[in-house]
């Protein structure tokens, strides 16, 4: 009985597994979604062109080791990022990572931060950029007038994602920190975009895991 119960627990342990996963994939979709209509249709009608993941990945092959990309081979690995990777990086961070929310908040803070004071510096800094400073700063800063802590969560995650596209993946293919050398307007509408991603995909993922955890006993029983 002991071997059957324990066999019984594994089984239990790997549909849990399971579940997890097409939650959390099934939020990664539902913010990348999203995230297409604001890349593709709002930010073209805005700047007159859209945001492109898959240009960043061929700016990083390209620099990093001399190749260039196929466009299908980079959509496919823009989709499996924001589909798979994002929504298994935030899982192993909320689940394992103490305090992960203040972490990611003051990361983005003091990055981009540093990146509005080398422009200053550099004399290249613009209204444009001291409105997006305020901008972000301010929706960090929500947390701490924010009484739905998981809301506040989701939009630490967005924001980290934003920084983990334009303020370490874009210099490391050798465009400037945040693209703030690329004027700000496309740096804000990716920000955007970003924060309502990495929301929306923890949004959706913790909603149906509360949905779908089975209950606690009853006292007694």
């Amino acid at each position: 009985m002991t071997m059957a119960m324990a066999g019984g627990g594994r089984a239990g342990e790997t549909a849990a597994l399971l579940r997890s996963l097409r939650n959390l994939f099934a939020g990664g979709l539902a913010g990348l979604l999203i995230w297409e209509i604001w890349a593709r249709v709002l930010t073209r009608a805005v700047l007159g062109y859209p945001l492109e993941p898959a240009g960043l990945i061929d700016a990083l092959a390209q620099h990093r080791l001399g190749l260039s990309v196929p466009y299908l081979p980079r959509e496919a690995l823009h989709y499996g990022v924001g589909i798979v990777g994002y929504p298994i990086a935030y899982l192993v961070l909320s689940r394992f990572v103490p305090r992960w929310p203040l972490v990611l908040d003051a990361i983005v803070a003091v990055s981009f931060t540093a990146g509005v004071a080398a422009l200053i510096r550099a004399g290249s800094f613009a209204p444009i950029h001291f409105i997006f400073w305020t901008a972000a700063m301010g929706l960090i800063a929500t947390r701490w007038i924010n009484r739905d802590s998981r809301l506040a969560d989701a939009i630490s995650w967005g924001n980290f994602t934003w920084f983990n596209a334009l303020g370490l993946m874009a210099p490391l293919g050798g465009l400037s920190f945040y693209l703030l050398g690329e004027g700000g307007e496309l740096s804000y509408m990716s920000f955007v975009g970003h924060v309502i991603y990495g929301a929306v995909a923890v949004l959706v993922f913790e909603r149906l895991e509360g949905r779908q955890r089975p209950a606690a006993p009853s006292p007694g029983r």
